[in-house]
C-alpha cells in the first residue's frame, strides 16, 4: 500500500481502473468566475449575491455558448469558487449552491460543449473557503464536499463532464523546487477517491501543486491514482513578465510593466529605457518609492528571454506523459493567456495574438488539448461589446479556429 493511502481509499482507486474512458477535449476556453468579488462574509449577508450561483449566470446567456460552438470550441472550462459551499457546510444553502454548479454544466451541454467543472478557489486570508483554508485546516471539509458536487454531477453524460478537484494548489513549491517531502500528492489522491466513490464513471481532472506548473506535474507519480479516467493539466503564462503584466493581483515590479512586446525579441533599448521610465513613475505613484533596480533586472531578464521559451512547459509536460506512458491527448494545457488591456490602455493585438498562436500550436503539435484564459475581460478573447462575445478574425485566427468564416 503507497504511503498516505487507506485501504479504503486503495480499494476505491483499485476500482477505477475499471471504469469509464476520460472524455475527449480539444479547443476550449475559460469561462467567467465571478461578477461580484465580494468576501464570503460579504456575499453571504446579501441575499441577492448568492440568490443565482455561479452569478455569471445572470448576464452570460445561452447564446453566448452557442456562439462558442459556432466558432470551432469543442468544451469549456467553467471556474466556480467552492468557497461559499464549503463556509455553508453540509445543509439546504450547499446544496443550493451545488445545484447551480450542476446547472451552469449544463448550460454549456445544451450547447454542444463539454463542461469542465473547475473547483476555483480564490485566496481569501483567513476566511473558511478560501484556498488556504481548504489546503489547511478544512481540508477535510473539502474532501466532503468535493464528494457531494462529484456525486450531483454523476447523472449529467459521463462522455461530456469532467470534474477539476482544484485549480492551481497554491503551496508546495518546496516539495516540487527544493526537495522538501511532498504534501500535495497525498491530498489530491485522498480528492480523488472522494469523487470517485461518489461518481464512478465521471472523468477526474488532476494537477501538480505550485500553481499548477508543469515543473509541478512532472514531480507526480500517476500510479498513486491508478485510475484510466483522469485527465492530467497544467498552466503555461511564460514569460510571465509578458503575460501578466499589468496584474493588479501579481507582484511588483511586473504589476506595473505595461507595453512589453512579444515574443521577446521585438524588446529594442530605446523601448526598454521607455518602459524602465514609465514603469518608475507608476511603482513611486502607487508605492511611495520605486524598485528601480527590481525593474531594470526584470527588463533584462525579459531582453534575455529566447522566444522559444514560451513553449518550454509544454515540452516538459510532453516529456512527462511518455515518461509515463501517459497518452498524450490525455494532457491538458488548462490555462494560457496573457493580460492585452490595463488601466484602460490596450496594447498592440498582435504581440497578444502572437502568445496565443505560439501556445496553441505547440500544445496542438504534442497532442494536447488546451483551454485559452479567458471568455471575456482583460485577458479574454471575446471582441469589446461583440454581440454573443464574438472574436474578432484575427482572435480566431490565433487559436486555429474557423469561427464560421
Amino acid at each position: 500500500m503507497r504511503p498516505g493511502l487507506t485501504l479504503a481509499t486503495s480499494l476505491v482507486l483499485v476500482a477505477g481502473l475499471a471504469g469509464a474512458e476520460p472524455v475527449a477535449l480539444k479547443r476550449g476556453v475559460n469561462g467567467d468566475l465571478w461578477n461580484n468579488w465580494g468576501s464570503i462574509a460579504e456575499l453571504r449577508a446579501d441575499p441577492e449575491a448568492l440568490a443565482v450561483f455561479p452569478d455569471w449566470r445572470r448576464t452570460v446567456t445561452p447564446a453566448m455558448f452557442q456562439a462558442l460552438t459556432d466558432q470551432g470550441f469543442d468544451f469549456i472550462r467553467l471556474p466556480i469558487d467552492p468557497g461559499p459551499a464549503l463556509a455553508a457546510g453540509p445543509g439546504p444553502e450547499q446544496d443550493r449552491l451545488i445545484e447551480g454548479m450542476h446547472a451552469a454544466a449544463q448550460l454549456a451541454l445544451d450547447a454542444g460543449l463539454t463542461a469542465i467543472v473547475d473547483l476555483h478557489p480564490l485566496p481569501r486570508g483567513g476566511e473558511v473557503g478560501g484556498i488556504e483554508s481548504i489546503l489547511g485546516s478544512h481540508f477535510p471539509d473539502y474532501a466532503t464536499l468535493v464528494s457531494r458536487i462529484a456525486a450531483r454531477l454523476s447523472d449529467l453524460p459521463a462522455d461530456h463532464v469532467a470534474l477539476e478537484l482544484l485549480n492551481e494548489p497554491s503551496f508546495d513549491c518546496e516539495g516540487v523546487y527544493a526537495g522538501a517531502p511532498p504534501k500535495w500528492p497525498a491530498m489530491q489522491a485522498q480528492l480523488h477517491a472522494a469523487a470517485r466513490a461518489a461518481a464512478p464513471d465521471l472523468t477526474i481532472i488532476l494537477t501538480g501543486a505550485c500553481w499548477s506548473q508543469a515543473n509541478a506535474l512532472v514531480t507526480l507519480d500517476p500510479a498513486l491514482i491508478p485510475d484510466d479516467n483522469v485527465l492530467w493539466t497544467f498552466h503555461s503564462y511564460e514569460p510571465f513578465a509578458y503575460s501578466h503584466q499589468g496584474a493588479t493581483w501579481t507582484d511588483a515590479p511586473v504589476k506595473y510593466l505595461r507595453d512589453l512586446p512579444f515574443p521577446p525579441s521585438l524588446l529594442t533599448p530605446e523601448m526598454t529605457a521607455q518602459i524602465a521610465e514609465a514603469t518608475r513613475a507608476r511603482m513611486a505613484a502607487a508605492e511611495g518609492q520605486a524598485d528601480a533596480a527590481a525593474i531594470d533586472q526584470t527588463l533584462r531578464d525579459y531582453a534575455s528571454t529566447p522566444d522559444g521559451n514560451a513553449t518550454y512547459e509544454i515540452s516538459v509536460a510532453a516529456g512527462w506523459a511518455d515518461a509515463q506512458g501517459i497518452p498524450r491527448d490525455r494532457i491538458l494545457m488548462g490555462e494560457f493567456g496573457a493580460l492585452h488591456t490595463a488601466d484602460g490602455i490596450s496594447q498592440p493585438m498582435e504581440w497578444y495574438h502572437a502568445f496565443l498562436s505560439t501556445k496553441r500550436k505547440a500544445a496542438e503539435a504534442a497532442g494536447f488539448s488546451w483551454a485559452v484564459l479567458s471568455w471575456s475581460g482583460d485577458m479574454g478573447i471575446a471582441a469589446p461589446d461583440a454581440a454573443d462575445r464574438r472574436m474578432t478574425p484575427d482572435t480566431c485566427r490565433a487559436l486555429g479556429l474557423p469561427c464560421g468564416n
